[in-house]
């Protein structure tokens, strides 16, 4: 009987000594290292975006806010309606409002339409006030292809009355090439594109409402 136990005891060594020296063999479990992803526009659309007269108003873009879910730099999902899902292996450089945030300064800015564009700085005065609110960016899965929905909500105030010039929500649905991260992400670039573009037209018209323009 002690024989038999010790004998067992040995097998049971021989196989843990087995898995061992497989496991070192094929050194340790590989890790899928995470893709990150930044939110640019399209430049090579950029000429869609015309130069603007100026207006005369001094315009300050406010830190963006987010719906819920989307205040993250994880990239948001649907297979189901009224569910958000995450990537597991694929993100955003930073949260989708804040990227969106800081291309419309930087292309508002280089289109003229404002005497000059802030973000920061608050002891610096500005006539105009641009708000934004992340409603929505998530790639849909519920078709046959997939696509991006980008929804934003813009108002634009100003400062010194505190009234509201204009407001708009703006809604894009961008059909992308292929049902992966990767695809989703080159169609939320276009999505964006065509927002950029959009907001410089809404804002140009509405400024004709704002006291500070020439063209009050």
């Amino acid at each position: 009987m002690r024989k038999l136990k010790n004998f067992s005891r040995f097998i049971l060594t021989v196989v843990l000594l087995a898995a061992i020296t497989a496991c070192s063999i094929r050194g340790p479990a590989q890790r899928t290292a995470k893709q990150v992803f930044v939110l640019q526009g399209t430049p090579a659309s950029s000429e869609h975006l015309k130069a603007a007269d100026q207006s005369g108003c001094s315009l300050r873009v406010s830190t963006p806010s987010s719906a819920s879910g989307f205040n993250t730099a994880r990239m948001a999902y649907s297979t189901e309606p009224n569910q958000l899902d995450y990537f597991a292996y694929h993100e955003w450089a930073a949260p989708p409002a804040k990227m969106i945030a800081e291309l419309m300064e930087t292309r508002l800015d280089a289109s003229g339409l404002f005497k000059f564009i802030i973000s920061g700085s608050p002891g610096v005065r500005a006539d105009l006030r641009l708000d934004s609110h992340l409603q929505s960016l998530q790639q849909d899965f519920r078709a046959d292809t997939s696509s991006v929905n980008l929804t934003l909500k813009i108002s634009l105030i100003e400062v010194g009355t505190r009234n509201l010039v204009d407001s708009r929500s703006f809604s894009y649905w961008e059909t992308a090439k292929s049902a992966n991260a990767q695809a989703g992400v080159a169609a939320a670039n276009h999505a964006v594109e065509q927002f950029i573009i959009d907001l410089s037209e809404f804002l140009e018209t509405s400024l004709t409402k704002a006291a500070c323009s020439d063209a009050y």
